[in-house]
C-alpha cells in the first residue's frame, strides 16, 4: 500500500489546479477580473510550492518524513479553506500561494522516501508509479473539477479540496511510522544545498526538468482560456479535453515503469525528450489548424514528459544518499519556480489565442533536447 499512497499525497499538487481550471473562468466573473488576472492564482500556487520545497526537504532529513508531511497537509487544508473564503483577488492569490506551500510536502517526501528504500533503476521504476497516479489526477480531477463549475459557485472546488486534504491528513496520522530523523541539524541539512547546486549532473538533470516542466505549466494555466473562449468548449469539455492530454503522462509513466531495467535510464531520457521535442515543434507547425491537432501535439509532449520526470530525479537523488530530501526539494523548486514565472508571464495575455501556449512548448520541448543530446548524454555516468 506505500506506493498508492505515495502517489495519492504527490498528487495533491496537481489535484490543487486540475480540480481547478474550469472554474477559472467562474473566479473571472465572481471577482470582476479579467482572465489573465485570474491566472494569478495559478502562478501564486506554483511560487507557494516551491518556497514550500525549500523547507520540507532539510526539515524531514533532520526530523523524518512524517511529521512534517503531517504539518504540510495540515497548511494544505486550512489555506483551501481560506482560499473558499476570498472575498477578491488579493486574499486568493495569497491563500493559493499557502496552499502551494502545504501542497509541495507531498511531492518532496514522496520522492525522499522512495530513494529511502531504493535506487538507481529500481528507484526510477518506483518513482514512475507513482507518477502514474500524479499524473492520473489531472486526467480525473479536470472532469470532476468542469461539473463542479456547471454549478456556478466557484467556491465549491475549494471546499472539496480541503476535504481530500483533510483526509489525506488524517490517513498520514493513522500511518503507522516514526520520525526517524537525523542527528544532523537543519542548517547542516540546509548546506546540503550547495553540494548539490555545484553538481554539474546535478544541474544538468534540473535544467531538463524544469524546460520539461515550462510545457506542462503552459497547458495547464493556458489551455483553460484557450479552449473555451477559442475554440467554444464548455466547461466539461474542456474537463474531457484536459483529461485526453494528461492521460498521455500517465501512459508515458507507466511504459517507463515496464521499460526502465530493460534499457536503462539514459535511454528512455534519450526517448522522452525527443517526444517532448517532436510534441512541442508539431503544435506550433499546426497551430491554425483546429483543436484536434493540438490536442494530439500535447499529448505527444505530456507523453515524453513521463520518461524524463522519473529517470532525471532518480538518477540525481541516488548522488545524494545522505541529502535525499534535499535533492528532492531543489527538483521541486526547480519545476515550480519556473513553472510560476511562466504561469505568470501566460497571465499577460488577453487574447484567447494558441500561438502563445503553442510557442511556450514548443520552446520547451525544443530546449529539453537541446540539453539532453548536446550535454547530458554525451557525459559518462558519474554517481556519488
Amino acid at each position: 500500500m506505500l506506493i498508492p499512497f505515495l502517489g495519492a499525497i504527490s498528487a495533491i499538487g496537481p489535484l490543487s489546479n486540475d480540480l481547478y481550471v474550469p472554474s477559472l473562468a467562474l473566479v473571472s466573473r465572481g471577482l470582476s477580473i479579467d482572465g489573465g488576472a485570474a491566472q494569478l492564482t495559478m502562478s501564486s500556487l506554483l511560487i507557494g510550492y516551491a518556497l514550500g520545497c525549500l523547507l520540507y526537504g532539510p526539515l524531514s532529513d533532520r526530523y523524518g518524513r512524517k511529521p512534517i508531511l503531517c504539518l504540510g497537509l495540515a497548511l494544505y487544508t486550512t489555506a483551501a479553506m481560506l482560499a473558499a473564503l476570498s472575498t477578491d483577488l488579493a486574499q486568493l492569490v495569497a491563500a493559493r500561494a499557502l496552499q502551494g506551500f502545504g501542497a509541495a510536502s507531498g511531492m518532496v517526501l514522496s520522492r525522499a522516501i522512495i530513494l529511502d528504500r531504493w535506487t538507481g533503476e529500481e528507484a526510477s521504476r518506483a518513482i514512475s508509479w507513482v507518477s502514474i497516479f500524479t499524473f492520473a489526477t489531472p486526467v480525473i480531477a479536470p472532469v470532476i473539477g468542469g461539473y463542479v463549475a456547471t454549478f456556478g459557485y466557484w467556491p465549491a472546488v475549494f471546499w472539496l479540496q480541503a476535504s481530500a486534504g483533510a483526509a489525506f491528513l488524517l490517513v498520514t496520522l493513522a500511518m503507522r511510522g516514526r520520525a526517524q530523523g537525523s542527528v544532523t541539524t537543519v542548517l547542516a541539512s540546509l548546506r546540503a544545498y550547495g553540494a548539490i547546486v555545484t553538481d554539474g549532473q546535478a544541474l544538468g538533470y534540473m535544467l531538463c526538468t524544469g524546460l520539461a516542466f515550462i510545457g506542462i505549466v503552459a497547458f495547464v494555466s493556458n489551455s483553460s482560456f484557450v479552449f473555451t473562449e477559442r475554440f467554444g468548449l464548455a466547461p466539461h469539455q474542456y474537463g474531457y479535453s484536459f483529461s485526453f492530454v494528461m492521460l498521455g503522462a500517465s501512459l508515458g509513466a507507466y511504459a517507463n515503469s515496464r521499460l526502465v531495467t530493460r534499457f536503462g535510464i539514459s535511454r528512455l531520457i534519450g526517448i522522452g525528450t525527443t517526444l517532448l521535442a517532436l510534441g512541442g515543434a508539431l503544435a506550433l507547425a499546426t497551430v491554425g489548424f483546429g483543436l484536434a491537432t493540438l490536442l494530439v501535439s500535447c499529448l505527444i509532449y505530456v507523453f515524453g514528459v513521463g520518461f524524463v520526470f522519473a529517470n532525471a530525479v532518480a538518477r540525481t537523488m541516488s548522488r545524494f544518499p545522505q541529502s535525499r530530501g534535499a535533492a528532492s526539494a531543489l527538483f521541486g523548486v526547480n519545476q515550480f519556480l519556473i513553472g510560476g514565472v511562466v504561469a505568470a508571464l501566460l497571465s499577460l495575455v488577453s487574447e484567447a489565442s494558441a500561438v502563445p501556449l503553442a510557442a511556450t512548448m514548443a520552446f520547451a520541448g525544443l530546449g529539453c533536447a537541446l540539453v539532453w543530446w548536446a550535454w547530458l548524454g554525451r557525459v559518462p555516468v558519474v554517481r556519488g
